[in-house]
C-alpha cells in the first residue's frame, strides 16, 4: 500500500498573536491524552475489570467480627459482661452461582474493552475530520481572499471597457454582483472557523477554541483496491469493537441463564466460630463451634421458573442481534470502502480540473483584455475556476473524511 500526504497548506495571516499553532501530530497526543469521552470509557473499562476482582470474591470466606459489652446496674451492685467473636463462613456450593458470576464480569470487561477500542476509533474520525475541518476553514479564507481581490480587479477591467464604450450596463453591474458575492464567501469563510476551532477544541479537551490554529498534513494512504468486490469484507468482522461487544453480550446472556437456573440448586455453607465471654473480675471461657447449614428452595410462586425463561429468551435475542450486527457492520464496510476509493479519484479528478481551468482563465483575461472574446466567454472560464477552486478545498476534506470513515468502519484509526 503506498503512502502519501494530504497537504492542506495553512495561510499565515490566519494565525493571531498568541494563536496556539497545533500540528497533526500534536492533535494526536493532546486527543489521547485529554479527550473526554476517551476518559470516559478508559474508566468505564477500569470499572469492569475491577468487577472481575470483585466476582472472585465468591471463592473466598467471609469472616466477621463481633464484640459486646454490657453494664447492668441497680441501687447496690452492677454487673459488666463482655463477649466477642470471629466467625468464618466458606460457601462450598451454591448452584454454579459463583462460576458465572464471575465469567459474566470477565464478559463485562470483554464488552467494556471492545467498548473502549469502538471509542478509540471514533475519537480518531472525530480528530481527522476536525482538524481537516479547521484546515479547510482557514484555506478557505485565503482562497475567498483572493478571488474577492480577482473579482475587484476584474471589476475595474470592465468598467475601464464599460466607460470606453466596449462594454455593456449589463456586464458591468454582473462583475458588481460578482465582487458583492465574493464578499459574502470570505464573510461565511471567517464565520465558519469558530465553528471548526470549537469542533477541534472538544475532541482535543482544550478551553480556548478561538485560540487554536491547525498547521502541518493529514496522512494519507491509498486504497489497496480500486474496487470493493476484490476485498473479503467478512474476513474484517471479528475486530470490529462493534462485533466483538455483541458477541461478549451473547456470553453475558448465556451466564445469566446459569445464574437463573443456580436458585433451583441447594446452597452449602460452612461455618466456623471462635469466642469469649465473661465477667468483669471474674471468670472467662472460650467457645469455638463448627457447623454446616445445607438450604433446599421448595417454592416461590414460580419466580425462578420464569427468570430462567426469561434469561433463555433474551439469550435467544442476544444471538440474533448478534447475527444482525455482522451483517450491518458487513454493509458499512462496503459503504465506506465505496465513498473512499471514490474520494480519493474525485481528488485528482477535481486537482486537474483546477489546473486547466487555470490555464484557460490566464489565457482568456488576456484575450478579453485585448478584445478577442466577448465578455460572456470570459466569464464563463473565469466562474468555470472559481467554482472548481471551491470545489477542490472541499474535496480535499471530504478526502480526509472518507479515509478516516473507512478507518472507523473497521474500528480503527490514529489513536494507539
Amino acid at each position: 500500500m503506498g503512502m502519501k500526504f494530504l497537504l492542506l497548506m495553512i495561510p499565515l495571516a490566519s494565525a493571531g498573536l498568541g494563536a496556539e499553532t497545533v500540528t497533526w501530530e500534536r492533535s494526536v497526543e493532546l486527543a489521547k491524552s485529554a479527550n473526554a469521552e476517551l476518559k470516559s470509557a478508559e474508566s468505564s473499562l477500569q470499572s469492569a475489570r475491577y468487577q472481575v476482582k470483585g466476582a472472585r470474591s465468591g471463592y473466598l470466606p467471609v469472616v466477621a467480627a463481633k464484640a459486646d459489652y454490657t453494664l447492668d446496674s441497680s441501687q447496690d451492685s452492677s454487673d459488666k459482661t463482655y463477649s466477642a467473636s470471629i466467625t468464618a463462613t466458606e460457601n462450598l456450593f451454591n448452584g454454579f452461582s459463583d462460576a458465572a458470576s464471575l465469567d459474566r464480569a470477565r464478559f463485562t470487561r470483554t464488552a467494556s474493552e471492545a467498548n473502549f477500542d469502538s471509542v478509540k476509533a471514533k475519537v480518531s474520525y472525530d480528530l481527522k475530520n476536525a482538524f481537516a475541518g479547521l484546515l479547510y476553514s482557514q484555506k478557505s479564507i485565503a482562497l475567498t481572499e483572493d478571488i474577492m481581490k480577482r473579482r475587484e480587479s476584474n471589476l475595474k477591467l470592465v468598467q475601464l471597457r464599460f466607460e470606453s464604450g466596449r462594454e455593456n450596463i449589463g456586464s458591468l453591474n454582473l462583475s458588481k454582483a460578482y465582487l458583492a458575492q465574493a464578499k459574502y464567501d470570505y464573510l461565511q469563510a471567517k464565520n465558519s472557523l469558530d465553528v471548526y476551532q470549537a469542533e477541534l477544541a472538544r475532541v482535543l479537551g482544550l478551553e480556548n477554541p478561538k485560540d487554536i490554529v491547525a498547521m502541518g498534513v493529514v496522512p494519507a494512504n491509498k486504497p489497496p483496491y480500486e474496487d470493493n468486490r476484490q476485498i473479503d469484507f467478512k474476513s474484517y468482522i471479528k475486530d470490529i469493537p462493534e462485533v466483538r461487544k455483541s458477541l461478549a453480550q451473547q456470553e453475558i446472556a448465556k451466564t445469566d441463564i446459569t445464574l437463573a437456573k443456580s436458585d433451583f440448586f441447594p446452597s452449602l455453607n460452612l461455618t466456623q466460630t471462635a469466642g469469649r465471654t465473661g465477667r468483669d473480675g471474674g471468670t472467662s471461657s472460650d467457645s469455638w463451634a463448627i457447623g454446616a447449614s445445607l438450604t433446599f428452595p421448595l417454592f416461590n410462586g414460580g419466580k425462578d421458573y420464569y427468570a430462567t425463561k426469561s434469561a433463555a429468551e433474551d439469550y435467544r435475542a442476544s444471538v440474533h442481534n448478534t447475527r444482525n450486527t455482522e451483517d450491518n457492520n458487513i454493509t458499512k464496510l462496503k459503504d465506506a470502502y465505496t465513498r473512499y476509493v471514490e474520494a480519493v479519484m474525485k481528488l485528482e479528478v477535481d486537482e486537474a480540473f483546477v489546473t486547466a481551468a487555470s490555464s484557460r482563465e490566464r489565457i482568456a483575461k488576456a484575450q478579453y483584455n485585448n478584445g478577442l472574446i466577448t465578455f460572456t466567454d470570459w466569464d464563463t472560464i473565469e466562474n468555470d475556476l472559481i467554482n472548481r477552486q471551491k470545489t477542490l478545498l472541499q474535496t480535499q476534506k471530504e478526502r480526509v473524511t472518507a479515509e478516516a470513515a473507512w478507518e472507523q468502519a473497521q474500528g480503527r484509526g490514529v489513536i494507539p
